[in-house]
């Protein structure tokens, strides 16, 4: 049994290769365990799994696929003891469940592959060390991407976000010519949630008879093709039995809503006395003289592509889709609009937006005594006497100044100064082994640059070994080993072969690697006294 899981579906009698157990559906990932155990031998993250296929009622054995992103399928075989119908009914709950989590945590993880290639793409030094430590296989991704976005963060703006419906999404279903002359419409994951986003009734219909075992999903989908959802100039019939009958007055009613509240919101404008009214009626105005025949079709057609469009805004704006209105709170829901309706303004109106704004308010200053705030403060007598004293203290510098003789034994002349100076300078007569050039004047921009990509992923294993300690659980001393091993492997593949790149190219050891093997070895006494401590206290 899963622990701090929140399991939603059990399915008992499930197989896989021949080994009856239990599937598991919990919130961010699916599991199967065998029979008699207390673990998961089977577990897929829902964020893995590329799409999942059933198979066809005509076979005698109720199986559900899983196809995985790494191209790994596994089957698993439901074997309810009950029959077929039962069998049927736990895969196809099974499958109902897959529909909906899948491309929630699909569009999680186009977000965060979106996120991880803008990253990758503005900053060079993070793509360097992606290279370096990721892909060489130093380092895991998840550990590597920990420091650099906050996935929490963006699971939250993930779910607040939610992808549009592509107001396309019913034309993009291609019909196929089958074996027998008819027809043949394949659905995807993401065109039956459009369909269910834009039309909450479909979505109703399909809960009351698809789970309870009504009827098949494939006798569904079936009559909802031959519906007025789909085929949009079909006339619908007041004495027809179809299983969206009902939904036909619904949807007629928010249309004619629709037009009402389209026609009075209308632009707001600087009319005359007059207050016409528009005839905005979308298709369902009910003032227009009626026609019969081809007028009755055609008017019939613009009023469902209009509530088409009309319903894939609402869900794109994330507004309730199905908000049945009924003519009894009609009046109430004009009433409520009534304070955001555009008003059609007269010429004397006094409009708000023209208006001029207020000055602002200003404190007054508050002053005691304004000649002394404009001219400034005034003097101490203690400061006017030392003002007095200012010609005798000026003929006292003078005397001391005439008085006073210049001590030069202890000093250079300038030659030998400059002298001492010319040899003590890097590359001087006394400078053996210098030179007047920088470090940074003599090595080259490339094995620079080199040197700064090196030290940062260095940086960057040493920043998540120094931070294991102390380890505080199994996992964690688990990544000290990791990442110590990690590191020796980072010295042979990185860092050797810097040093050996620079003793080549520059013919001289100027020690460039020096720090960075320091770094190392610190790191290595650490480890090594931490398996000391281990071995004292009997753990290895």
């Amino acid at each position: 049994m899963p622990n701090g899981e929140d399991v939603r579906l059990k399915v008992d009698h499930v197989k896989s290769k021949k080994v009856e157990g239990t599937l598991y559906m919990m919130s961010e990932r699916m599991g199967w365990m065998p029979k008699h155990k207390d673990v998961f031998t089977l577990s897929f993250d829902y964020c893995d799994i590329k799409y999942h296929r059933i198979s066809s009622d005509q076979k005698s054995k109720i199986r559900l696929q899983i196809v995985c992103y790494n191209e790994m399928m596994t089957t698993f075989h439901f074997c309810n003891p009950i029959g077929l119908d039962a069998q049927r009914k736990d895969r196809d709950a099974v499958s109902d469940l897959l529909k909906i989590l899948l491309p929630e945590f699909k569009t999680m993880m186009d977000q965060a592959l979106e996120v991880k290639t803008k990253i990758l793409n503005e900053n060079k030094t993070v793509y360097q060390l992606y290279k370096d430590l990721v892909i060489s296989g130093l380092v895991p991704a998840d550990d590597f991407w920990s420091k650099y976005v906050d996935f929490d963060k963006l699971t939250e703006s993930t779910k607040k976000q939610n992808a549009g419906v592509s107001g396309a999404f019913l034309t993009n279903i291609r019909p196929e010519s089958g074996d027998n002359g008819g027809l043949i419409y394949k659905l995807n994951t993401d065109t039956i949630m459009s369909i269910f986003r834009t039309y909450p009734a479909i979505r109703e219909k399909y809960d009351q008879n698809v789970p309870t075992g009504h009827m098949t999903e494939a006798d569904f989908w079936r009559t909802f093709f031959q519906s007025h959802y789909f085929t949009m100039d079909r006339m619908h019939s007041s004495h027809s039995r179809d299983l969206f009958t009902d939904c036909v007055k619904r949807d007629d009613e928010k249309m004619h809503n629709e037009a009402e509240r389209a026609s009075r919101k209308a632009m707001a404008v600087i009319a005359p006395e007059t207050n016409e009214t528009s005839e905005i009626g979308y298709g369902v105005n009910e003032s227009i003289t009626e026609t019969t025949g081809k007028n009755d079709l055609n008017k019939n057609l613009i009023k469902r592509f209009n509530f088409h469009s009309t319903m894939i805004l609402k869900s794109t704006l994330g507004l309730d889709t199905n908000n049945d209105t009924s003519s009894t709170n009609r009046s109430e829901i004009i009433d409520d609009d009534d304070d955001n309706v555009a008003k059609k303004f007269k010429p004397d109106d006094d409009l708000e937006d023209l208006r001029t704004e207020p000055p602002e308010e200003t404190q007054t200053l508050k002053l005691v005594n304004p000649e002394r705030y404009l001219r400034a403060p005034t003097t101490d007598r203690s400061q006017k006497n030392s003002v007095l004293q200012i010609p005798t203290n000026l003929n006292n510098l003078k005397q001391e100044m005439t008085n006073w003789h210049v001590n030069t034994e202890l000093s250079l002349n300038s030659s030998l100064a400059h002298r001492i100076v010319k040899d003590l300078t890097p590359g001087g007569a006394l400078m053996h082994g210098t030179t007047a050039q920088t470090l940074s004047q003599i090595v080259p921009q490339n094995i620079q640059e080199e040197m700064q990509t090196i030290y940062i992923s260095l940086s960057e294993l040493l920043r998540h070994f120094w931070s294991s300690f102390p380890p505080s659980s199994p996992l964690i001393e688990e990544k000290i080993h990791r990442v110590h091993d990690t590191i020796e492997r980072f010295r042979e593949t990185q860092v050797n072969a810097f040093k050996e790149k620079v003793s080549t190219d520059l013919l001289t050891d100027f020690h460039l690697a020096g720090h960075m093997e320091d770094l190392i070895d610190t790191a290595n006494t650490k480890y090594h006294q931490w398996i000391k401590t281990l071995s004292s206290t009997g753990r290895t």
